[in-house]
């Protein structure tokens, strides 16, 4: 399933994703991932959450290993980053043979744009072949053609996993399965693309002046 969180600057989008990933706790209430508290859910099953921040953390090495951080760089992991290289439009990395062009990506990956920073950070999150995953504003680097590639990418794998994406461009959540507008911390409305844009007039607003 897709879930798109959208909402004006403010509205506890960002919140909302801290409470999901166990960095804080709800006042009152509870957070649970099958039937467990977040934070407890994340420790018993490592990589079945995975998150993309808007700040992607890069080390001066090559893409495998900044795909692999944290994960031994030997050949059966290099299949799992082609794989997580091609789901997250890095083609530019791959060869005509399908074999990765492993290049220095500089200091902090100071040789990349900002778009090819958060297409690492995307493959890196895809790399454990999550059950659940989240995006916090993870496309607002990208240039409309790569955002959309993703946007198919994320529709392709949403049967495979839970994709949550909170962003403010409107193009990323279009094919989204369920929208959920934040306002002032709460949720004020809820439903398909179009549901929404029906009940919120500020977000149909926003969607004409991007043209959808």
């Amino acid at each position: 399933m897709y879930v798109a969180v959208v909402g004006p600057s403010g509205a506890g989008k960002s919140t909302f994703v801290d409470l999901l990933l166990g960095l804080h706790h709800p006042s009152s209430g509870s957070v649970e991932i099958s039937g467990l508290e977040a934070l407890t859910a994340i420790e018993k099953w490592p990589g079945a959450i995975s998150y993309v921040p808007q700040e992607i953390q890069l080390v001066s090495g090559s893409i495998s290993e900044n795909v692999l951080l944290g994960f031994k760089n030997d050949a059966q992991n290099k299949k799992e980053v082609l794989s997580a290289l091609k789901k997250a439009q890095l083609n530019e990395y791959i060869d005509s043979a399908g074999e990765i062009l492993d290049s220095n990506i500089g200091d902090e990956g100071g040789k990349l744009s900002g778009g090819q920073r958060q297409r690492i950070g995307i493959a890196r999150a895809l790399l454990t072949n999550p059950k659940i995953l989240v995006m916090d504003e993870a496309t607002s680097a990208l240039d409309a053609q790569t955002e959309e590639n993703i946007s198919n990418t994320i529709s392709k794998i949403k049967d495979q996993c839970l994709v949550i994406v909170v962003a403010h461009r409107l193009a990323t959540v279009r094919k989204a399965d369920l929208v959920i507008y934040m306002q002032d911390g709460r949720i004020k409305a809820k439903g398909s693309f179009e549901q929404v844009r029906g009940e919120v007039p500020d977000f149909d607003t926003q969607a004409q002046l991007m043209g959808l």
